[in-house]
């Protein structure tokens, strides 16, 4: 590496920090931040050839940065097939616990019902809630190059077209969510608030919160697919 790349990758660091810090957020406490901003900085490193400075480098980091870093979540078993049956058995008891208690169910109650401490509900939550957060990041680039994410100073009319197109399909998939689906995506994802800080602001349990994101989400993905 030459004086000017080490130079190049110290500029960045604080932006790496950043991006580690705010997906730790939503993390188990399991999960050592340092790992990811490792990550993050083997991302920085291997994309610096490709670097083109005139087309929004540092989003093309940021976007290269964050996939590292979801890339090593996932060798984690983030999406794992028992994280999802632990899921399935969550759902089922929230559905099943607010029908004889005809209202919200907290958490302790839940773990209760689980066999399970609050404290080890609370780390299955939150990597369930994280993964989906991955899920929720794919679908809004999935399939789209880094162009058509950022654009460049050369966009023609072919991409500007699809990047019109694009957004009016997010607007409509999006404005297809209820209120208070849209808020939980909204404080979860755009204000980046940890799963206990919306559950919090909206008085109900993490494990309601994590049911409702999940809800939007599939929502979301039924109604891209319905209108591609």
């Amino acid at each position: 590496m030459t004086s000017e790349e080490k130079e190049l990758v110290l500029s960045y660091m604080p932006m790496i920090q950043q991006i580690a810090y705010r997906i730790h957020k939503h993390l188990p406490a399991s999960v050592d931040v340092r790992d990811l901003i490792g990550y993050g900085v083997l991302a920085l490193v291997e994309s610096l050839p490709k670097l083109d400075k005139s087309k929004n480098p540092n989003a093309y980091l940021k976007l290269r940065i964050k996939g590292a870093i979801y890339d090593y979540l996932r060798s984690l078993d983030f999406v794992s097939r028992s994280l999802r049956s632990k899921e399935k058995a969550i759902r089922q008891a929230i559905d099943k616990l607010s029908m004889e208690k005809g209202g919200e169910v907290s958490d302790e109650e839940l773990a209760e019902y689980l066999g399970e401490s609050p404290e080890r509900l609370r780390e299955d939550l939150q990597a369930i809630n994280f993964s989906y957060l991955m899920s929720l990041d794919e679908l809004f680039q999935e399939g789209r190059s880094y162009e058509e994410l950022f654009g460049s100073t050369g966009e023609g009319p072919e991409e500007a077209v699809i990047r019109k197109d694009l957004r009016e399909k997010l607007l409509k998939a999006i404005d297809s969510l209820d209120y208070r689906e849209k808020l939980v995506l909204q404080l979860l994802y755009y204000e980046e608030l940890p799963l206990k800080e919306v559950a919090g602001l909206l008085g109900v349990s993490m494990a309601r919160i994590s049911q409702i994101k999940a809800n939007a989400i599939e929502k979301l993905k039924r109604f891209l697919a319905s209108v591609e």
